[in-house]
């Protein structure tokens, strides 16, 4: 029965909750491993159902195929402890493979969002719906541990946000792999206490997972894993899910090209789903680096350098899609052309501190990609506003005349 679920890949993983459900030859499951109750979705439909027994030598159970239904499930998974702080109750991971990858994506319900997820949503791709355990401490809280034979290490991402505070939105307080870094903090464990408790799990489930393999004929076992884990209030550890995996054979070919030497994907590549990216803001996950727009626009932008440089002229709350990107060529290039106005009338200048209005010809002309270097004093030359520069535009009352090229002014000798 085991050999229907293949122990290797990347993204999510849910055969390696069977092996662990799985018993070994005193009849338990998995030792030391705790699981939230982990609903895992074949084919659109809920294919097993597994859950941390109440009774403390019960281990890992499975609920029966009659025990699948919608009803069932949305019952069991929104009856959160009455301490609770947040109204998170469950989490569906899926992943799929794209031209960039695998790609996880993780989404977030509330009540109304896990019954809505129920009934209504397609579960396109192959994952699981677990139940959301509340984490220790401030905010939410995610393990993740890398293991193999001779390297273990545990990394730990907390989000900055109380799970109780409600001026945030739900989706901004529980992302933490899988939202951007500004949400989250991210430290290796050093407390060796809890990276020792983890480190045992982490060889009970490769040591039960080998017997398994063995049982059904194969000789090979867990070589490299990269797992997921929580902490709850209780400083009970709980494993969630599993995002990379590979095994070996125990009969080590004497051609060390034949060895599986694919390294397990410790950066997953996770993210929220697109309707969820609009409450992350441009930041979020799987968007580094782009400035992608909120569905609605909202004033929630202050221009800070122009707070700085302008004072009361350009400070103000604007809307964050205005914002642009510029580079510190731009940069550079703006404050080279204007040089000479400041030595001119530094008054008549906004960013050089004067109370001067900003010009209709203040626009700046592309920079040249081909500016040549300076003379060997280190300056070029010209001074005020009547130099010319490398370019050869003039310089008319301290600005360049139009059409010509930027500028390049220096500092009156002396």
């Amino acid at each position: 029965m085991v050999g229907h679920f293949p122990l290797e890949g990347d993204g999510c993983v849910p055969a390696l909750f069977h092996y662990i459900w799985s018993k070994n030859s005193i009849k338990q499951s998995c030792p030391l491993v705790n699981v939230p109750d982990t609903v895992v979705y074949k084919y659109r439909q809920p294919a097993y159902w597994y859950f941390t027994s109440k009774d403390p030598s019960g281990g890992i159970k499975m609920k029966n195929k009659s025990n699948l239904g919608n009803v069932k499930v949305e019952e069991s998974l929104c009856s959160k402890p009455a301490a609770s702080n947040n109204e998170v109750v469950a989490y569906y991971i899926s992943s799929e493979q794209t031209p960039l990858g695998m790609q996880t994506t993780i989404e977030h319900f509330n009540v109304d969002g896990l019954r809505d997820f129920l009934y209504n949503h397609e579960k396109e791709n192959n994952g699981i719906l677990q139940r959301f355990v509340d984490s220790k401490g401030y905010g939410n809280t995610l393990f993740r541990a890398i293991w193999s034979p001779n390297v273990f290490h545990v990394e730990r991402r907390a989000n900055r946000i109380d799970m109780a505070d409600k001026k945030y939105s739900m989706h901004q307080r529980v992302v933490t792999f899988e939202g951007g870094e500004h949400f989250s903090d991210t430290l290796t464990v050093t407390d060796t206490l809890l990276g020792s408790q983890i480190q045992r799990i982490c060889e009970s489930i490769v040591d039960h997972c080998g017997y398994q393999l063995h049982l059904q004929g194969d000789a090979s076992h867990i070589s490299r894993m990269v797992l997921h884990f929580k902490m709850d209030d209780h400083s009970r550890i709980w494993f969630l899910w599993c995002s990379s995996i590979r095994t070996s054979s125990d009969e080590i070919p004497a051609d060390t090209r034949l060895r599986d030497t694919t390294p397990v994907d410790i950066h997953t590549q996770l993210s929220v789903p697109d309707s969820i990216r609009r409450f992350l803001g441009p930041r979020s996950a799987g968007e580094s680096g782009s400035r992608s727009q909120s569905a609605s626009r909202r004033a929630e932008f202050v221009c800070g350098p122009c707070q700085l440089v302008h004072g009361d002229l350009c400070a103000k709350v604007v809307d964050a899609s205005r914002k642009c990107e510029i580079t510190y060529k731009m940069v550079i290039a703006y404050h080279e052309h204007h040089r000479a106005d400041v030595a001119a009338d530094p008054e008549a200048v906004p960013w050089a501190g004067g109370d001067g209005e900003l010009q209709d010809d203040d626009d700046l002309d592309p920079p040249d990609d081909d500016l040549s270097p300076p003379p060997a004093g280190g300056r070029w030359g010209g001074a005020g506003g009547g130099g010319e520069g490398p370019g050869g535009g003039a310089r008319r009352g301290g600005r360049a005349a139009r059409g010509s090229a930027p500028t390049l002014a220096g500092r009156s000798g002396g």
